[in-house]
């Protein structure tokens, strides 16, 4: 593994902690419920009623604004300013590509089922993997090139199963979405040593001016347009607000505090409660029954997501050759 030092890129000093972390059964109870909140996307997208994706991400958008920018500030003792400026152009760029996927999310759902967004939207890891080792030179062992294998697999059931020429749509953004997300995770890297919940701020804002443009200028993308089109009820706007306030800010508070006490490898397995849980939330809610292609591929998906994290995870006991060559140089040069 090549880190951001050796490839020109300059990372702020990493910032000390405050107080003590969360124990670690504690760590895994909060990142568990993390992974939930996040699972109630689909099916609270399902339960409005009259508005459109455009209509959705607009007033989530205003909700994760002021959500994520009141704890930015709280947690960083109202250095809010500052918290922003040291996380720099990374976590603005950062912000767009998780926005992007969420954007792409919002919008498949209207084209396919839940299940089958969610499933595809699963191999972002993989996408992950692949930029890293484009973009990082990170090198992938064969437990991943073997995963990604899988998960194409996989893949090529759900997309041979039960398929409709309209959910064409659906599933080229579902997957479009991984592919955001994924970038999202290797610019989380680059940022690691800053507060990167700032990226949510940005990707708030950036969701904002973007679904306002749709909304209120005569945009292609949208029939309807103008100030009538913010008009979406009391029923749905509580919808949209439970959404940006506890699906996905909650989410990725409770996720993120829990990720103090818990290993990477064992934190990725706990978030695949999410893909677990969405479809079985719009089943019992909206009654929307998956195609057996779609939970047999999908089955094959998380398989394959659960083999790379716990074989993975041998690669983060012992460190990277180059720095292993270097720690033995050293040991022998004290000795």
């Amino acid at each position: 593994m090549r880190y951001a030092g050796e490839i020109g890129i300059e990372r702020p000093p990493l910032p000390a902690r405050r107080g003590a972390g969360p124990s670690r059964t504690a760590g895994v109870l909060l990142a568990l419920a993390g992974a939930t909140c996040w699972s109630l996307g689909g099916v609270l997208i399902r339960i409005t009623e009259g508005i459109d994706a455009w209509q959705i991400i607009f007033y989530r958008s205003i909700t994760v604004l002021i959500v994520m920018g009141a704890w930015v500030w709280l947690n960083n003792r109202g250095r809010l300013w500052r918290t922003i400026h040291e996380a720099g152009i990374n976590a603005v760029v950062a912000g767009i590509a998780v926005g992007g996927a969420g954007l792409a999310f919002v919008v498949a759902v209207f084209y396919t089922t839940v299940a089958q967004v969610i499933f595809m939207v699963g191999i972002a890891p993989f996408c992950a993997a692949m930029l890293g080792w484009w973009l990082l030179r990170e090198r992938l062992s064969a437990i991943t090139w073997g995963t990604m294998v899988i998960a194409a697999v996989g893949l090529f059931v759900m997309l041979g199963g039960d398929f409709r020429p309209g959910e064409a749509v659906g599933i080229i953004l579902a997957l479009y979405s991984a592919f955001c997300f994924s970038c999202y995770s290797v610019l989380l890297r680059w940022g690691q040593r800053t507060d990167m919940t700032v990226a949510v701020v940005w990707n708030a804002i950036f969701l904002l001016i973007f679904s306002g443009a749709v909304l209120l200028a005569p945009i292609p993308l949208r029939e309807a347009h103008g100030v009538v089109t913010l008009a979406i009820g009391w029923q749905n706007l509580g919808v949209v607000v439970v959404m940006g306030a506890i699906q996905l800010s909650l989410g990725m508070i409770l996720f993120v505090r829990g990720s103090r006490a818990v290993p990477a490898a064992e934190l990725a397995l706990l978030a695949l409660i999410e893909p677990t849980l969405a479809p079985l939330w719009v089943f019992l809610a909206v009654d929307e029954e998956p195609a057996l292609a779609t939970l047999v591929g999908g089955a094959v998906i998380m398989a394959a997501i659960v083999i790379q994290v716990v074989f993975g995870a041998r690669r983060d006991v012992a460190p990277p050759p180059r720095r292993r060559h270097k720690q033995e140089t050293l040991r022998r040069k004290t000795t």
